[in-house]
C-alpha cells in the first residue's frame, strides 16, 4: 500500500513540476492548525513475521513562511497511537517537522519534509516494561489542496508520506526491523498572518 501512495505522490509531483508551478495570490504567511489520522507500520526482517502497526490520531500546528512562489512550512505535531492488535498498548509522539512545499494553481501543493520523532509517553500494561524513548529521523512527502472560505481563511486537506531512516525507537533486542513508515490524512483550518517581505 505505502509503495502506491507513495508512487501516487511522485506522479503528482512531476505532473505539478511539468506544468510549471504558480503561486497563488497569496503573498502573505499561513497558519494551520490540523486534525488528523495516522497509520504507523513496523515490518520485522523475520521470515512469515507479522506486522507490527500503531494507528491513531494526531494534532498539528504549522506556520509556513512564503518565500518566492513556495511555503516553507515549521510545524510540531503530538500523535497518540494504539497497537491495532492489543489496545492496552499506547504511545505519545512528539515530531517537530519542516517541510517545502510548492504551490500549484488551484490550491493545491506537493513538496519534501524532514522531521524528527520522539517518544514522548507511553501507556502499558503493568507488567510490560517501559520502553526508553528515543529520537528518530524521518524523510516525509507531503500533499494537500487549500481553499479560501473567507477573507484570509483556509481550508485545508493533506496526506503524508513518512519513511524512518535511523529507526532507533522500534529497534528490538536480537530483531532487525526490516522498514518503519507511516501514511497520515489531515483536516485543517488555516488564516493568513503578517507578509515575511521575502
Amino acid at each position: 500500500m505505502f509503495k502506491k501512495f507513495a508512487l501516487c505522490i511522485l506522479v503528482a509531483a512531476v505532473a505539478c513540476m511539468t506544468t510549471g508551478l504558480q503561486a497563488q495570490e497569496m503573498t502573505d504567511d499561513v497558519a494551520f492548525l490540523r486534525l488528523g489520522y495516522q497509520w504507523n507500520t513496523i515490518k520485522l526482517d523475520v521470515a512469515n513475521a507479522e506486522d507490527f502497526k500503531l494507528n491513531g490520531f494526531a494534532i498539528e500546528g504549522e506556520y509556513n513562511l512564503n518565500v518566492g512562489g513556495m511555503l516553507v512550512g515549521f510545524s510540531l505535531e503530538y500523535a497518540y497511537l494504539s497497537d491495532k492488535d492489543e489496545k492496552a498498548y499506547d504511545y505519545g509522539f512528539l515530531s517537530p517537522m519542516v517541510a517545502v512545499k510548492f504551490l500549484a494553481p488551484g490550491g493545491f501543493y506537493i513538496g519534501p519534509g524532514v522531521s524528527l520523532r520522539y517518544l514522548m509517553s507511553s501507556y502499558l500494561p503493568e507488567s510490560a516494561p517501559e520502553p526508553d524513548s528515543e529520537v528518530d529521523l524521518w524523510v516525509n512527502a507531503v500533499a494537500g489542496y487549500m481553499a479560501p472560505v473567507a477573507e484570509g481563511v483556509y481550508f485545508d486537506l493533506q496526506a503524508r508520506f513518512g519513511w524512518n531512516l535511523t529507526k532507533n525507537q522500534v529497534e528490538q533486542p536480537g530483531v532487525k526491523i526490516d522498514q518503519n513508515y507511516d501514511i497520515a490524512f489531515y483536516v485543517g483550518v488555516g488564516t493568513r498572518t503578517r507578509s515575511t517581505g521575502i
